[in-house]
């Protein structure tokens, strides 16, 4: 199987945002996993916040000329509903509102990922990443809808278990993305 590489140019302008939902992503999974007095307030505050933070990167991302467009508008309406997602984090009356609200927005993006991932799988080396990223967020959200009943702590174990894969695969391709730029200068 050749190796495949990144544009060094294109992954210049894909740097930023990756790093930006890398660490975002990185952040809040070591928040599910180190916070312990895990209340609804600080769960829907986290989740709101993973939501909007996440979305304005994948939308830093996806709309760079680089992205072809079938990935751009994938993209795009998966952060919109990540958006929507975090705003009625906010307000979610219970914990099992607050599942359904989480499982909706991982699951909406990850069909959006997972779609626009495998659309543009020949013609953009980081789609396979989207392709992944989409996968682990269907489970998370099909993991919410099923642990609607619980905790918190619960739900913030189940969002951060598929944020936890997320952060390690977005991690990895930033640090790939920052290794092709260099070639770039």
């Amino acid at each position: 199987m050749p190796l495949t590489r990144v544009d060094p140019h294109t992954a210049a302008a894909l740097v930023r945002p990756a790093w930006m939902r890398a660490v975002v992503t990185a952040v809040f999974a070591a928040f599910t996993i180190f916070w312990i007095d895990d209340t609804l307030t600080v769960a829907r505050i986290g989740l709101a916040a993973f939501f909007i933070l996440c979305a304005t990167a994948v939308w830093d991302y996806v709309k760079t000329e680089q992205v072809p467009p079938s990935l751009t508008g994938a993209g795009a309406l998966g952060a919109s509903g990540w958006v929507l997602a975090g705003i009625a984090a906010l307000f979610a009356p219970s914990t099992g509102v607050l599942a359904i609200i989480a499982g909706t927005g991982f699951l909406l993006m990850g069909a959006c990922e997972l779609y626009g991932g495998l659309k543009v799988r020949q013609e953009f080396v980081p789609a396979r990443d989207h392709a992944i990223l989409g996968v682990v967020g269907i489970l998370t959200g099909l993991g919410l809808f099923l642990g609607a009943g619980l905790d918190p702590h619960g739900i913030l174990g189940i969002s951060g278990t598929g944020v936890i894969i997320m952060a390690v695969l977005l991690l990895i391709s930033a640090a790939g993305l920052t290794h092709e730029a260099r070639k770039a200068q």
